[in-house]
């Protein structure tokens, strides 16, 4: 099993469990927080992957950082360390992220543009968004001048490309597969 799958299934059941017992939140900030600190420190991302220290020690050092946090949260990481499945927290994270939002009535619409966009074109984008899902967007942008103009939207697995450099490609497929026709 992939490590995004594995997080897909271990995010589900602990969003599920934390909808269930009302700390949906909680446990969204301190797994951030936790995902947080072991991207900052090597040593404590070494001693959690290395074979060659015991799980029971792996088990004592997971123990001492989720102290006085959510115990359902402590319980997740504790047994995907247990199942070898530790190097899937960071996605476990994103996966259980998404769900956090979804659940909040939020979609996150990825905007790509050539350049900058002003807020009155961002405000646009947003509302038709909106009127559209019926959900509250927030956008992330990001600035590719690879695309030429136009923009790219992504909304959740949906990418909608009204890219200059996706038109140009289309022109580019029309051209090589038309037949030529005319009065020999």
């Amino acid at each position: 099993m992939s490590e995004e799958h594995v997080a897909r299934v271990y995010s589900q059941a602990l969003f599920d469990a934390a909808k269930e017992t009302g700390v949906v939140e909680p446990v969204r900030r301190e797994l951030g927080e936790f995902v947080a600190a072991l991207a900052a420190s090597a040593s404590l991302r070494n001693v959690l992957a290395d074979p060659r220290v015991e799980t029971s020690a792996k088990r004592r050092v997971l123990a001492e950082i989720t102290r006085g946090g959510q115990s359902l949260l402590a319980n997740v990481l504790l047994l995907m360390l247990e199942r070898a499945r530790f190097a899937a927290v960071p996605e476990l994270y994103q996966a259980y992220d998404a769900l956090a939002i979804v659940e909040e009535g939020v979609v996150e619409v990825e905007v790509v543009s050539a350049a900058e966009l002003s807020p009155e074109t961002e405000k646009k984008i947003a509302a038709r968004v909106q009127e559209a899902t019926g959900r509250r967007v927030e956008l992330a942008r990001r600035v590719d001048p690879s695309i030429l103009g136009g923009l790219v939207l992504r909304i959740g697995d949906i990418i909608v490309d009204g890219s200059v450099k996706a038109r140009i490609r289309q022109l580019r497929r029309r051209l090589a597969t038309a037949e030529v026709r005319g009065d020999v």
